[in-house]
């Protein structure tokens, strides 16, 4: 029954009256406030929703208390003083003291720590509980004297209303009273078990009763208040329990708005007495802990812990919002005097994501619920993001964007079957549409630090858009699942491209990156790590964020990039503790201890180091689970117990693997069953550890960032569960049937006739024009301009059309397809707005123009480009625009001449033509002509630092000849091929290796492949090979990757070349070259007849014929069934993302690839600067 206490309101006007005349402590404010260390050994609260108050326990003592939320810390310590008077020694709990602490029950958050003195004179154990229906915490508390006449005291530093330095504080009878703004505590002793005495409310460090008991040995001079600064309330206690020569007694630490209503809770709580508070308190915990599966027994109770921690971190209030740690990192910053944060007590939704999966996996779909909620209804923002983390409210903590935290709601959207309209419409269309607009490249990644291309983050983004297309599909909404999935493949196809390096230092080369700041991990570009850590080259930093791809079902456990990626983390950042292996988040990582043992420092002088992070192991558990599977050709995202067990894993391998990850988990826990943010990487102990903030550090235990971490405890329970499902239960199935079991879509595309951009830029906000194109048939068109979203079938014939809207401002608007066979293409493009003014030419470059007598003038890294005569519009086509009127249009400066300026690479070499009034011309003033194949007869410049290859001149002594042949075959009919066999000063007879080259005439003529290789002979560059130059009838038919002309190649030309000439009659002597359609096709001749053929080139090859059908082959590969050297090059006028693609992904699988790429296009002249490259690379050993 409730009690009412009507004396208390009187009291506390009667104290008002006379507090004027109290004396006031001395010393205001005093010193600087801090917060504890981080390392918890115990969090507690009740299972019950009625009580909103959470205790940590951790150095012997009780640390910060949350109330009335899990954001708001109200204190910094509560432990107790002996005082030898005689000796007028002072001991405390925290200093001068031994801790252990033990866990009361596995199915209750009951704790009990024991502190026996250095100096053997005394032991103080303390048990803990909450009152289920109030706020308030009870500490039952033994003290054993093992000497004469220690007295204890209390100690007590409020810390209300997350700081430490504006509290007052004062005592009210036999209790202390505190309070700041809005929170109030109140301390009391239970009477029958003790009272306070010799009580006194100062500052720290200036009056707070400490110095009285050094130099008195008691308490001589009392002050009932300290008022505005960081107050220390410390009270004698009088036990009047005695038992075996232990003292006995109870505390209670009430809480409230008020003084008032504080001193009422604590009262009633501590009138209901420890026992009765503590039986209902671990009834609450031990009905819960009977909802949750049972895991191994090793693991039982550490299962239970983590399960009851992500509970005890959910609030009360706002249902759903589990903070990350009920922790501030190292104490936080330089002091505590000021609210500047909520150390990790905010709301990530990162870290939620991994407890909801935690959720799942014990069961509980109505936290992994009330969890989603919270993110969509109060976290989430109008345009669909999702801050970097948050209070309870929503308002933002820390000011950056996530990306992977945007997708991670899509996924739990899915997982939790969320796919009613209003979530979809409200929700999660928002934030897939919010991916598309700002991905793949995210402001930071998971580690908080760094903006780029990280493999962690583009694989959430991938999930989560699939998951959203997904859900899209299931509300009817076509247009935006095809540009979801669109957007999805797109980056699936190209994160190995933007985060794998194949220059890199370690190992062959080539490896997964932690990030790239542009997606280039090739260009040797430098990157300044966070926390003073240093300037590093992008390819020497490394993490393990790639296993997302893995996890999340977007890559195979056993692709050869993946593969030889964790050769390179184990070499790199992984260490062996004695509790077990353990990774780094990066290697140098400067998040973290020094090395002396300071701590993480807040002073801008970063110079500390990142140790281990315990969730690091999970992860690699699930790697290693999921590899398991793979091994065994068995589905990981069926129920195990329907499939066919065969464990060709049985001798160890990886599924014993990653159940050392749980036990190395299971091992990283302290006396508390905490498990931590980080661990320590070293067998040194630090001497100089400032016990404040950091516990003990040892080899392979918690460090003082965070104890417990939700997302640790998370991946716990993940792994345990998943290990006894032997499965990874939070794969998404829709993402790893899409990706894994079917392989990657490959890439189409569509041509848009109609309306042409300089049509579209002349059209006002609101009139509706009509796009028309054309694509597969039967293809679906996807279109999305702000609101508006189409969705149309392209006709059998292969044609579409559908309107749409100007937007009243510029946008980006997507343009999407899926083939029948489900290949993909999207393309953004801004549209709308007002028409930009053009920007003028200079005067300076205006009076040039007019001056010269040529075209282009190039300067410095520029180009101007000059037409003389009378024309209506003067536009620019040429490498720079894939040949396209892209806009680039020519001013008018009078005196019917018109001028653009554009940008180039110092090493550029361009071709280009004018389009005047409609008409496509080369440049009247540029004498530099020359038809190269393609496009006819260009104009074209080059820049300052062009350097065009030095191999192909003229050699008046060759006397190289070429034999035509005929060939009479079964597919074709009669054939000539012509060949070039070089002249070998021998006395015997000498086999040669055979390139055959396609486009064969334009490899003699325009690509100069004779004289390069003779020059490149005579230089010892290479060793001399015979040319078979072939030529095609009709090109596009039997260069298209085509069966019969492979078949041609193989089984009629190549025999007929081996029985006339000295051939070296094996696949290693064979080669193949080709450019454009004549490099697709000449990888499809090797891959159909890899028993002829050991080595492919390919110069700027045409993989995007049939949705990347040739790309698709070559994903199938196996290094350790066939092996292949091959070659690519490329243009990046061209558009080299299909190359670099596919050089990353042979690379990854163990094949040589040479690559190389040139500021140049389409054309003879860069497929012959690039030659000499291809013939020593081909015929390398």
């Amino acid at each position: 029954m409730k009690k009412n206490f009507p004396f208390l309101p009187f009291y506390f006007l009667l104290f008002t009256c006379l507090s004027n005349a109290q004396t006031l402590a001395p010393g205001a404010p005093g010193k600087d406030a801090q917060w504890a260390s981080a390392g918890k050994q115990a969090i507690g609260t009740s299972a019950s929703l009625e009580s909103k108050v959470w205790f940590t326990l951790q150095g012997g003592a009780m640390t910060e208390v949350y109330y009335p939320d899990v954001t708001t810390a109200n204190v910094h310590l509560l432990q107790f003083v002996v005082v030898n008077p005689k000796r007028k020694t002072v001991e405390t709990e925290r200093d001068d003291a031994s801790h252990q602490i033990r866990v009361s029950r596995n199915d209750s958050l009951s704790f009990h720590q024991i502190n026996i003195a250095k100096s053997r004179a005394w032991e103080i154990q303390k048990s803990y509980t909450i009152d289920p229906a109030h706020n308030s915490i009870l500490i039952s508390v033994a003290f054993t004297p093992r000497i004469a006449d220690l007295q204890l005291y209390v100690y007590y530093d409020p810390s209300l209303n997350n700081t430490g330095m504006h509290d007052t504080a004062w005592t009210l009878e036999k209790a202390f009273l505190s309070s700041d703004r809005d929170k109030a505590s109140a301390l009391v002793c239970k009477s029958d078990s003790c009272e306070f005495s010799e009580m006194t409310n100062g500052f720290l460090g200036t009056s707070d009763g400490i110095e009285q008991l050094k130099r008195d040995g008691k308490i001589t001079n009392q002050f009932p208040r300290a008022e505005n600064g960081n107050v220390i309330q410390l009270a004698h206690i009088n036990s009047k329990f005695l038992l075996n020569n232990h003292e006995l007694f109870q505390l209670s630490l009430g809480f409230g708005k008020t003084p008032e209503e504080a001193l009422q809770t604590a009262t009633i709580s501590v009138q209901k007495g420890f026992g009765k508070n503590n039986q209902e308190y671990e009834k609450g915990w031990s009905d819960y802990i009977k909802t949750i599966p049972k895991v191994e027994p090793k693991y039982q109770a550490q299962f239970n812990m983590a399960a009851m921690v992500l509970k005890a971190q959910e609030d009360k209030t706002v249902r759903g919002a589990n903070v990350a740690s009920l922790t501030i990192p190292w104490g936080g910053g330089v002091n505590a005097n000021e609210d500047v944060g909520g150390g990790y007590h905010l709301v990530w939704s990162r870290d939620l994501y991994q407890v909801v999966t935690a959720y799942m996996a014990l069961g509980d779909t109505a936290a992994a619920n009330r969890a989603l909620d919270f993110l969509f209804n109060i976290q989430q923002k109008p345009d669909g993001s999702f801050p970097q983390n948050s209070w309870l409210d929503g308002k933002r903590g820390w000011g950056s964007l996530q990306l992977d935290e945007v997708a991670y709601p899509l996924i739990m959207a899915y997982q939790l079957k969320r796919f009613d309209k209003q979530t979809y419409e409200n929700h999660v269309k928002k934030a897939a549409d919010f991916l598309v607009k700002t991905g793949p490249k995210t402001v930071q990644e998971r580690w908080e630090e760094k903006s780029g291309y990280s493999p962690s983050t583009i694989a959430a983004e991938i999930a989560g858009l699939v998951c959203a297309a997904d859900i899209a599909k299931k509300n009817g909404d076509e247009a935006s699942a095809t540009i979801y999935l669109a957007t999805a493949d797109d980056w699936t196809r190209n994160v190995d491209r933007w985060t794998a390096t194949t220059t890199g230092k370690y190992g062959d080369g080539n490896y997964y990156l932690r990030l790239t700041e542009n997606g280039t991990p090739d260009a040797n570009e430098k990157t300044v790590l966070n926390n003073g850590a240093g300037t590093f080259l992008e390819n020497e930093i490394v993490d393990a964020g790639f296993l997302e791809l893995v996890r999340l079902g977007i890559k195979s456990p056993d692709d050869p990039l993946i593969v030889k990626s964790l050769k390179i983390i184990d070499e790199k950042i992984k260490v062996n503790t004695p509790n077990g292996e353990a990774f780094y988040r990066y290697n140098n990582d400067g998040y973290g201890e020094m090395d002396d043992g300071r701590r993480w420092n807040w002073d801008g002088k970063y110079t500390g180091k990142g140790r281990l992070w315990a969730l690091l192991s999970g992860e690699r558990g699930q790697y290693e689970l999921a590899a398991h599977l793979a091994l065994n050709k068995l589905n990981p995202i069926e129920d195990i117990k329907t499939q066919k067990i065969q464990t060709k894993d049985a001798q160890g391998g990886f599924y014993i693997s990653a159940k050392k990850r749980l036990d190395a988990m299971l091992n990283f826990s302290n006396e508390g069953l905490m498990i931590p943010e980080q661990v320590w990487d070293k067998a040194e102990t630090p001497k100089n550890i400032d016990k404040q903030f950091i516990p003990e550090l040892k080899f392979g235990e918690g460090t003082g960032s965070a104890t417990p971490l939700a997302w640790s405890m998370a991946q716990f329970i993940r792994l345990a569960v998943n290990l006894q499902e032997v499965r990874n239960l939070d794969t998404p199935d829709v993402v790893y049937n899409r990706y894994v079991r079917n392989g990657i879509p490959g890439q189409t595309g569509f041509n848009i006739s109609s309306p042409d951009p300089n049509t579209l830029a002349t059209l006002k906000a609101g009139e509706v024009f009509t796009v028309k194109g054309q694509a597969a048939p039967n293809s679906i068109i996807a279109a999305v301009l702000d609101d508006q979203r189409q969705s149309v079938k392209v006709s059998a014939n292969g044609e579409f059309s559908f309107t749409m809207k100007m937007p009243v401002s510029e946008t980006v608007g997507y343009l999407a397809i899926q083939t029948p066979d489900g290949a993909t293409f999207i393309s953004p493009n801004k549209i709308g707005g007002a028409l930009k003014k053009e920007k003028k030419l200079s005067a300076e470059i205006i009076e040039k123009v007019k001056n010269s007598k040529q075209s282009p003038l190039i300067e410095g890294g520029k180009a101007i480009f000059i037409y003389r005569g009378a024309a209506k519009r003067a536009q620019l086509a040429g490498d720079f625009t894939g040949w396209q009127p892209r806009g680039a249009v020519l001013q008018d400066v009078g005196e019917n001449l018109k001028a653009a300026v554009m940008e180039f690479p110092a090493t550029a070499r361009v071709e280009y033509k004018f389009i005047i009034d409609g008409n496509w011309i080369p440049d009247p003033m540029n004498p530099s002509k020359l038809d190269n194949g393609v496009g006819s007869e260009n104009s074209f410049f080059t820049m300052p630092d062009y350097q065009p290859t030095i191999w192909d001149k003229e050699d008046k002594l060759s006397s190289a000849k070429i034999e035509e042949i005929e060939i009479y075959g079964k597919i074709y009919g009669k054939r000539t091929v012509k060949i070039y066999q070089p002249l070998i000063n021998s006395n015997e007879e000498v086999f040669l290796p055979t390139l055959y080259l396609q486009d064969g005439t334009d490899y003699i003529n325009r690509a100069k492949a004779i004289q390069i290789q003779e020059n490149l002979v005579k230089a010892g560059k290479t060793k001399p090979f015979i040319m078979v130059f072939v030529d095609y009838k009709d090109r596009t038919k039997e260069y298209w990757a085509s069966d019969d002309y492979a078949k041609f190649l193989a089984t009629e030309v190549v025999p007929a070349i081996d029985a006339k000439y000295n051939t070296i009659k094996n696949r290693e002597g064979r080669a193949l070259l080709g450019a454009s359609l004549g490099g697709i096709t000449s990888i499809w001749v090797g891959l159909k007849y890899p028993e002829t053929f050991g080595r492919i080139g390919g110069q700027s090859s045409s993989f995007w014929v049939d949705s990347e059908r040739v790309i698709k082959e070559l994903s199938k590969l196996d290094v350790s069934k066939i092996k292949f050297r091959f070659y690519f090059d490329d243009g990046t006028f061209e558009g080299v993302d299909d190359s670099r693609r596919v050089n990353v992904m042979l690379r990854g699988k163990g094949f040589p690839v040479t690559y190389r790429e040139e500021f140049t296009g389409h054309n003879w002249t860069s497929w012959r600067d690039r030659l000499a490259d291809a013939f020593i690379a081909l015929w390398k050993n």
